[in-house]
């Protein structure tokens, strides 16, 4: 038994079924994603890729799966997979001509192409194409040249804020000038620069934020949105409690969380205190805060859950409980998403307990989740399940 668990295991790890959170594709038409390209006034990029292509295939499994790919591309475009030999990819093909696999595109929200880059990319690279593409939208220098030389205009600094911002670079002294000395803070393009100009929960932005949360949400792509900036505001001041190991800072984010965000305060608070015991290298608070973060995960995106019990299952040499906790965690998420990797984590935390009766049941499940995926998605599927059924 021991020896079909371990090779079970090593399976697992061969086919990719590691911790990675990688880039969250848009799934719907198109056309459904140029408008929501539109509201959320960011570019497109796009896979167009075939099932038999091996390059489409590496950059599938290593390298939109990286955590750095999805960190970038979740936060500056709307991406998308598109078969170019089904019918949306030959539909596509009519406006955008693709002759070698896989071409990486990146379109702007108007429906022209920003660049095209032909063959596979490993992480570093694919990175640094997409941040080509966001420079030729965004003009960030030109953008920083105005500002130095003067211009405070409204228009200019919404462009600037937002381009530091898609960047990763915020800037809050950009910021912090603008609302210092702007006399309406009430009109759409103060609104659109706090909204850009939010990096941290203790921030004037921040607060100008969330007394106009309703009016932002209406203008910029509704209360989601919104409460993503909320929520990553949050996150940023309270991991820099964690690098500084200030408690009183941890607290203000966790309380901003608790009255701006109640429905997933608790799941953040035990997810920071998570990584201030990580910080601490403390074991036994980690374990403690991992227990609760569990208890309070079904308000958490799976993606989160799933990156949490991978990193359990990697404690669990040294802490027994980890791994149950981990299988708690990747149940809720195999319920609450409907594709197949979340339900194929489950089965492989089950496989690493031993638990095969259960392991085979949730890769079935995960074969008939995967059918409406695509044939990468089944193929893969089916390769697990059909190995957990060998005699």
């Amino acid at each position: 038994m021991k020896k079909i668990c371990s090779s079970l295991v090593v399976f697992f790890a061969l086919i990719g079924f590691v911790a990675a959170q990688g880039i969250e594709f848009f799934h719907g038409t198109w056309v459904e994603a140029l408008a929501e390209a539109k509201k959320q006034e960011k570019p497109i990029f796009v896979d167009a890729y075939t099932t038999w292509c091996g390059p489409c295939q590496m950059m599938s499994k290593n390298v939109f799966t990286h955590a750095d790919v999805g960190a970038f591309f979740n936060e500056n475009f709307i991406s998308m997979k598109i078969d170019m030999e089904k019918p949306e990819g030959e539909k596509f093909q009519k406006t955008y001509p693709v002759s070698a696999y896989p071409t990486l595109l990146f379109i702007g929200n108007d429906g022209k192409v920003i660049k095209k880059v032909v063959g596979a990319k490993q992480v570093e690279d694919f990175i640094k194409e997409g941040k080509s593409a966001l420079g030729r939208v965004e003009n960030t220098e030109a953008y920083v040249e105005a500002y130095e030389k003067g211009d405070r205009s409204p228009e200019l600094v919404y462009k600037y804020v937002r381009s530091m911002a898609r960047n990763g670079k915020p800037n809050p002294r950009v910021v912090n000038d603008y609302l210092r000395t702007q006399k309406d803070l009430n009109s759409e393009l103060s609104r659109k620069i706090i909204f850009e100009g939010t990096s941290e929960a203790d921030s004037k932005a921040f607060e100008l934020l969330v007394q106009q949360r309703t009016e932002i949400a209406a203008l910029l792509g509704g209360k989601d949105a919104v409460n993503a900036k909320i929520y990553g505001a949050c996150k940023a001041t309270a991991q820099k409690a964690i690098t500084m190991q200030n408690d009183d800072l941890l607290k203000e984010a966790k309380k901003k969380m608790q009255t701006n965000l109640p429905e997933r305060a608790a799941a953040f608070a035990a997810r920071m205190d998570m990584e201030m015991a990580n910080k601490q290298e403390n074991d036994k608070d980690y374990l403690k805060a991992a227990k609760a973060y569990a208890k309070a995960a079904d308000s958490e995106p799976v993606t989160e859950m799933r990156t949490v019990a991978f990193d359990l299952k990697k404690r669990s040499a040294e802490q027994a409980d980890a791994l149950d906790v981990a299988i708690d965690l990747m149940k809720t998420a195999s319920e609450k998403s409907e594709q197949s990797i979340y339900t194929l984590s489950y089965a492989d935390l089950l496989l690493t307990k031993g638990k095969i009766a259960e392991a085979k049941a949730a890769a079935a499940k995960a074969v008939k989740l995967a059918e409406k995926e695509g044939e990468e998605s089944m193929q893969r599927a089916k390769m697990v399940f059909d190995k957990l059924s060998a005699p």
